[in-house]
């Protein structure tokens, strides 16, 4: 795969932002290769794959992730990447302001992260409404899965933007960049979604009526996309968006649960990884390649979480949540019916070395920090920088057909429910008369599927509110881009409420 990152990101800073770090990027560069040539058929696949990694690598880089220890799925020892603010007890408002340093600051990470692909699809775009634009190679016309590709892309990069922000900026494929109007487009998150939703349903469209059925190379690392695995991909991910974007309980009833259930019937049937290779590790920001919340875990930099504990042992002394006060060593869990908690964590059995067990009692920390284990699924894949990485598992789309069904007040819930519970958990059958059914289809979110990508457990939380109270539950637009755009700054949090 080419790597035109650089470029890239010249082009989509120079976009999207005007902050002074960037100001030297107006001036032309002729060591820059030729835009023309960057968009030549033959480079499209790897356009596309450059697309897919900043995707992939903004959705699992340190920032914005080790600030939601504010869900408490996992805890963190420090507060890495900015994210300090946003899960001290008691919560504090979300900083956001100008800094030296934006890279450390925890809501600047995805959005910088996110936006720096989105001129680049564009441009793309731009270049498929000519009719004369042709992908042909190898004698094969590649051009409506390069289209439904881009179209993708963009449905994931604004997808994950509506999740994250409160609202955002809407650049679309026929804007222009040197007179795009920002306050004009300056779009609330149900907005943004409605258009990512609505790029992958075009997406979808195209790759159900284009007989070509494989890649032509691989977008993903370890992925060749061939036309079934792409369709199931696509409706998978556009149900997650779907589902992640309520802010409230009340929101989360409003969610159109048909449509929801229409993409995870058609959604992936096998987990969904990622190859753990140089370049598809996480990246924050401009640096920081390779810090992923898997590594934080293999770090120590966080932990699982008592709370997490507690809940899949709750008969168990030892999984006490939060920590006792005054405790300072708890003996390994041993009453506990779900089979996971010896697959997927590890009791460690060094609390008293472990640097957050002397941190407990700074401002903003807690017992509540405190965990004897650790999360080590993916350790060895991480240590040994071989292998893969889960991103979607079959069990979240089982999940939200499960949910789906619930809503909607159909049968049949439990039996999504039991794929997981029941084949990884060797829990006791769920059933769809359960009265506590519900609470059952988000153990297995919270347990199964929730540590595999910790975003879906804040999203979770949020639309359950099911957050501590004064918890930032969504991001503001970065301040250097709102002054820069002459809009006022604000941010959210215990005395700013969303």
């Amino acid at each position: 795969m080419k790597k035109l990152s650089i470029l890239i990101l010249v082009i989509s800073i120079f976009s999207f932002t005007a902050c002074s770090d960037f100001e030297s990027l107006d001036k032309t560069n002729e060591n820059l290769p030729d835009i023309k040539a960057m968009y030549a058929p033959k480079e499209t696949f790897s356009l596309i794959s450059n697309g897919y990694n900043t995707w992939y690598n903004g959705s699992i880089a340190a920032s914005p992730t080790i600030g939601f220890a504010c869900a408490e799925l996992f805890q963190a020892g420090t507060a890495g990447w900015g994210s300090g603010t946003m899960w001290f007890r008691p919560r504090q408002d979300l900083f956001n302001n100008t800094t030296p340093d934006p890279v450390i600051i925890i809501n600047y990470g995805a959005w910088y992260n996110y936006y720096t692909a989105v001129g680049s699809t564009m441009v793309l775009a731009k270049q498929l409404q000519n009719p004369e634009y042709k992908i042909v190679l190898n004698g094969i016309d590649y051009t409506q899965r390069v289209k439904a590709h881009n179209l993708i892309i963009q449905g994931l990069l604004y997808g994950n933007i509506a999740m994250l922000y409160d609202k955002a900026y809407l650049f679309k494929e026929n804007d222009n960049a040197v007179n795009f109007d920002y306050k004009a487009n300056t779009k609330s998150y149900k907005e943004v979604m409605d258009y990512a939703i609505a790029q992958i349903d075009s997406a979808i469209k195209i790759i159900e009526a284009d007989p070509v059925d494989t890649d032509y190379s691989e977008v993903i690392a370890g992925t060749v996309f061939d036309k079934a695995t792409l369709l199931q991909f696509a409706n998978s991910m556009a149900a997650r968006l779907l589902v992640g974007n309520a802010r409230t309980p009340a929101e989360n009833a409003q969610t159109d649960w048909a449509k929801v259930e229409s993409y995870a019937l058609k959604g992936l049937q096998q987990n969904f990884a990622v190859d753990y290779r140089q370049g598809w590790r996480g990246k924050v920001m401009t640096r920081d390649e390779g810090m992923n919340y898997f590594a934080l875990h293999n770090m120590q930099w966080i932990r699982a979480s008592q709370w997490l504990l507690h809940l899949m042992a709750p008969d168990d002394p030892n999984s006490a949540y939060p920590f006792p006060d005054g405790v300072k060593r708890m003996a390994p869990i041993t009453n506990c019916p779900d089979a996971r908690l010896n697959k997927y964590f590890s009791d460690d059995n060094d609390l008293g070395s472990w640097f957050g067990f002397t941190r407990a009692t700074r401002p903003g920390y807690g017992t509540f920090i405190m965990s004897e284990y650790k999360y080590t699924r993916y350790h060895d894949v991480v240590f040994n920088e071989s292998g893969a990485v889960d991103h979607f598992l079959k069990a979240e789309n089982d999940l939200y057909i499960a949910e789906a069904k619930y809503h909607l007040h159909k049968g049949g819930a439990a039996t999504y429910v039991n794929n997981s519970r029941v084949g990884l958990g060797n829990l006791s059958p769920a059933s769809d008369g359960d009265t506590d059914l519900l609470n059952k289809i988000f153990y297995e979110r919270y347990v199964e599927c929730d540590m595999v990508w910790p975003q879906l457990g804040f999203f979770d939380k949020r639309r359950t509110g099911t957050l501590l109270p004064g918890t930032v539950f969504q991001f503001p637009i970065p301040a250097p881009e709102l002054i820069s755009h002459g809009q006022p700054v604000y941010t959210f949090g215990a005395n700013n409420p969303m």
